[in-house]
């Protein structure tokens, strides 16, 4: 009788235990499924923003719109050339990365030339400049991600277009570079890092001179000096 009922016991917690497995599993199913529609809804409601842009945008000499909430940032018109019209997004499918999208007229539409994802975000200090970072005459694309307080320095995404193409290229070997400048007269990129003050309170920065080799932009020379 008692081997019995140590028997019936021991089912019971088997039983319970494969019930409450069954529970988490289906519980973090529905978590799961959850999220999942909550990003598909998101990405729909960026697409849907961005094709209402672009349809505005193509009467339009120029366009510009940015939203915090749900990050999206729009720009057209000869942002690239001046004799061209384009147009750019940029995005964060999730909270920590951006995609960027470039389109150009074809056919009096919009097409999208090149898109690239997958970029570190961080959309409270976002900026975006455009430039001539390669020297090629064909302005490229240079998003802020962070900036230093004390000696402002801005590190981010350099994203080089191909004057042909129009594709874009992602140089990772830039993203520590602070406060990219471009100098087309020695065709060099100057970059700063600043290494805090010195015993009379001055600031003690380097100097990097940096050079485009085989479509990488390296350090060549670097300078350290004093500012008062």
């Amino acid at each position: 009788m008692l081997r019995l009922t140590i028997c019936i016991i021991g089912l019971f917690f088997v039983t319970y235990n494969y019930a409450a497995t069954i529970s988490d599993l289906t519980n973090k199913s529905y978590i799961l499924y959850e999220v999942e529609i909550s990003t598909n809804l998101k990405m729909k409601l960026l697409n849907d923003k961005t094709d209402s842009l672009l349809d505005i945008a193509i009467n339009k000499e120029t366009l510009e719109f940015s939203n915090s909430e749900t990050f999206l940032y729009f720009k057209s018109g000869p942002i690239l050339r001046p004799t061209e019209k384009n147009a750019l997004s940029v995005y964060c499918p999730t909270d920590t990365t951006y995609t960027v999208k470039l389109y150009s007229i074809k056919n009096n539409r919009w097409a999208l030339t090149d898109s690239i994802g997958g970029l570190e975000a961080f959309p409270s200090q976002f900026e975006l400049t455009f430039d001539d970072y390669n020297f090629d005459k064909q302005t490229d694309i240079y998003i802020q991600v962070s900036v230093s307080s004390g000696w402002s320095l801005s590190r981010g995404h350099l994203l080089t277009i191909d004057p042909l193409t129009g594709k874009l290229t992602r140089h990772e070997e830039t993203r520590e570079l602070g406060n990219m400048k471009p100098d087309p007269k020695t065709k060099t990129v100057v970059s700063e890092l600043w290494n805090g003050y010195n015993l009379k309170g001055q600031h003690q920065l380097t100097i990097f001179t940096n050079k485009w080799v085989k479509g990488k932009l390296l350090t060549i020379k670097k300078k350290e000096i004093t500012l008062k």
